[in-house]
């Protein structure tokens, strides 16, 4: 059963990748360039693997592992069209409405995975590429709570999860990978709408019920202290910042939010002795954030640019809104060059945002 489950799953996907490879072909997707490119485009990934993984994972899960094969083939095919930069040239260029040559392309990392730095950084070292990892100071600090992976690890190991949530009694079924991958989905959406104790009381459940340690997720893939000082002596690598515990930010008070991202930025620049001067949201989606969050970066005022998960483009326009903005994110279940032109072209966002060229709030 688990079996043909996965078969159906990995149909759907692969049919809604054919379906999008073959719209590349067609003649009219010329036509948006011209409104909804913009001047260039920030890409988002979070993890580097040597290779795919089997089918036996929860889809989203797959969805943020990109392998080290297509990474590069994605940077030797960027290059040839555009101008690959660092997030301080992407904030020039915001500031300074120079008409460009070439559109530009930034690519940045989340969270602070030691894969960008064993996987990763050498691609990049090899072609010359500037790209930027955005730390979650817990993650070095070994306090992370990896969760995400845990619960991967329980639904695919169990037919039913069970926990108590504000005295009420979850069952989540997890037999079929469609159930599966369901219910992960569920769980997440949740776990992140969760205040911090509520997120931790489940947690500890999640943990004592179904034998699981969350410290060894993290030991086992986070980047350490000198392993992001090592990469941030290069001049191809900046740091940002992704607050100190990945936490979704309205689920927090303003002081709250405000000694998230300070103490993050303040002992960032303390253990790389460099200026931290880029942000981006945990989680980051119209879901996590809203204008109240970043009004408080507004506020805060110590970023050249703060970015989200947003699907989009960047435009001019964005000069006014560079404490939000979007960014397109490499899927690990996409990896194909048609794809990301589609994306790039601003035909996709364009459809996902309803023919909204600027993504702000």
């Amino acid at each position: 059963m688990l079996k043909q489950e996965s078969l159906k799953t990995n149909l759907m996907s692969n049919f809604k990748n054919h379906v999008i490879k073959t719209l590349s072909y067609l003649p009219f997707k010329y036509g948006f360039q011209p409104f909804y490119s913009g001047e260039g485009t920030i890409l988002l990934m979070h993890k580097i693997v040597a290779k795919k993984a089997d089918s036996r994972r929860i889809e989203l899960m797959e969805a943020n592992e990109v392998d080290t094969i297509f990474l590069e083939k994605m940077i030797v095919h960027l290059k040839k069209t555009y101008d690959i930069i660092s997030l301080d040239d992407v904030h020039k260029r915001l500031e300074y409405s120079k008409k460009n040559k070439r559109k530009f392309i930034a690519i940045t990392f989340d969270d602070g995975y030691k894969d960008n730095l064993n996987l990763a950084y050498p691609i990049f070292k090899k072609h010359n590429v500037p790209f930027t990892i955005y730390v979650t100071n817990s993650f070095p600090n070994l306090t992370a709570k990896l969760w995400w992976y845990m619960l991967e690890d329980i639904v695919l190991e169990n037919p039913e999860i069970i926990f108590l949530y504000k005295e009420k009694k979850y069952r989540f079924k997890a037999v079929s990978k469609t159930e599966k991958n369901k219910s992960f989905i569920a769980i997440r959406e949740l776990l992140i709408d969760a205040s911090k104790n509520e997120l931790s009381h489940i947690l500890k459940q999640l943990e004592y019920t179904y034998n699981k340690n969350l410290a060894n997720y993290i030991k086992a893939e986070a980047l350490n202290w000198g392993e992001i000082t090592k990469l941030a002596k290069d001049k191809l690598v900046t740091i940002g910042c992704h607050t100190v515990n990945h936490l979704s930010l309205k689920t927090l008070s303003e002081k709250e939010i405000t000694e998230e991202v300070i103490k993050s930025k303040d002992e960032l620049e303390q253990k790389t002795e460099i200026e931290i001067n880029h942000f981006a949201y945990p989680y980051g989606t119209f879901n996590e954030i809203g204008e109240r969050e970043i009004n408080i970066l507004d506020r805060i005022n110590v970023f050249k640019t703060s970015t989200t998960t947003r699907t989009g483009n960047i435009f001019p326009q964005h000069t006014n809104f560079k404490n939000s903005l979007p960014r397109i994110q490499v899927l690990g279940t996409q990896q194909d060059i048609l794809i990301l032109n589609m994306y790039l072209s601003g035909f996709l966002p364009a459809l996902k945002n309803k023919f909204k060229r600027l993504v702000t709030v």
